[in-house]
């Protein structure tokens, strides 16, 4: 992984953010994120669309669109951080189109991939490993998918995307349909032991028996349709972003424990403060939020950045935040995504047309559930 020498002009503009960081009021506390290095590899005119990271930590997967609209498929090693797309080609190649979804099975060994038809614009739904190839997953016509979600034990995998009526439960072996859920959309996520899936109705959250289809829980309470659900590792609390707010739930119990607002302050924000990621550093003591354009620097254009906070789920207070932004053809921008390492600690940044920067989350964590 490369720590590239950075420029007079990014250094001022580094130095002016921990400025403008250290101003802001927020709870004292002792967690950093600091950038400590760059994948390597040439990414030039890929704009990044989806990313994932291994189960084992070990590989980071981007996926993404060219800017002629072919599909980019790129693989790093999570701890050197070398481009490893040319040797694992059976996982990388053959793409109908822009990657707009990734998920790793449980095993590691296996890649799904959503991608969209160049010509069509369709969904298609990939399984794609070193050792098999590619291969296709069975979708209903029109369906308009954008997420592939692997059950905990690697035996089914839930496509679905906002605007499906509902979501289908494939068998990973066959790539055939199992059952279909209806009027769960997307987003959905597993619960960790694979008892319940969370899915979508209007601005609820069902949680379903993905063995019998039905209904087992109801979470009533956001204001808007949701737009991402993190349950944390041992799959008692479920985070819901419905805009700009987010609600964890005491799942089992069906309650409320927080009610997390738009941290930033009124005159720190940018011009949309939507949560596209969250994400728990553990098994419910910390969460990571992730907002695109929910930043502005104190500059002469109100630079718009892309905002990282941590919150201690213990207190409900925010123990860390970070302004993100990119440098392209001399102007700065929003990261595109962020995502977490399974050990809770790096953070990748996905960078339009550069590689993605590698940060690392330090500090002490009292409430860390292991």
């Amino acid at each position: 992984m490369s720590d590239d020498k950075l420029s007079r002009a990014e250094q001022h503009l580094i130095n002016e953010a921990r400025k403008h960081q250290a101003r802001q009021s927020q709870p004292p506390g002792k967690v950093t994120i600091g950038r400590v290095g760059r994948f390597n590899g040439l990414t030039s005119n890929v704009h990044w669309l989806a990313q994932a990271w291994s189960p084992d930590g070990k590989q980071l997967a981007y996926g993404g669109a060219h800017h002629d609209g072919h599909g980019r498929l790129h693989l790093w090693h999570g701890d050197s951080g070398h481009d490893e797309s040319f040797t694992v080609r059976h996982l990388t190649h053959d793409l109908a189109g822009p990657v707009i979804g990734l998920a790793w099975a449980p095993d590691g060994k296996h890649l799904a991939s959503v991608e969209r038809q160049q010509a069509s614009g369709e969904p298609v739904v990939r399984i794609r490993s070193q050792a098999e190839g590619v291969r296709p997953v069975q979708l209903p016509p029109g369906l308009p998918v954008r997420q592939a979600a692997w059950s905990p034990d690697g035996g089914t995998l839930a496509v679905t995307g906002p605007d499906c009526p509902g979501t289908v439960l494939i068998d990973a072996a066959s790539g055939g349909q199992r059952r279909v859920l209806d009027h769960l959309s997307g987003p959905v996520a597993w619960q960790p032991g694979g008892q319940l899936i969370a899915g979508v109705f209007e601005t609820s959250v069902l949680l379903c028996d993905p063995a019998a289809g039905g209904i087992v829980g109801r979470l009533a309470g956001q204001e808007h349709h949701p737009a991402v659900l993190a349950w944390d590792r041992h799959g008692k609390h479920l985070a819901v972003a419905d805009g700009e707010r987010i609600i964890v739930w005491d799942a089992g119990a069906g309650t409320q424990r927080w009610r997390l607002p738009w941290p930033t302050a009124e005159a720190d924000r940018g011009p949309d403060g939507a949560v596209t990621s969250v994400q728990w550093l553990d098994g419910g003591g910390y969460l990571m939020e992730f907002r695109p354009l929910g930043g502005a620097y104190h500059d002469e254009r109100g630079t718009t950045v892309a905002t990282v906070w941590i919150w201690d789920i213990e207190d409900g207070h925010v123990i860390c935040s970070k302004f993100f932004l990119e440098h392209e053809q001399g102007r700065i921008q929003p990261v595109a995504g962020v995502s977490l390492s399974p050990d809770g600690r790096r953070l990748a940044a996905a960078l339009d047309f550069l590689p993605p920067d590698m940060w690392r989350v330090v500090g002490d964590l009292p409430h860390f559930i292991a």
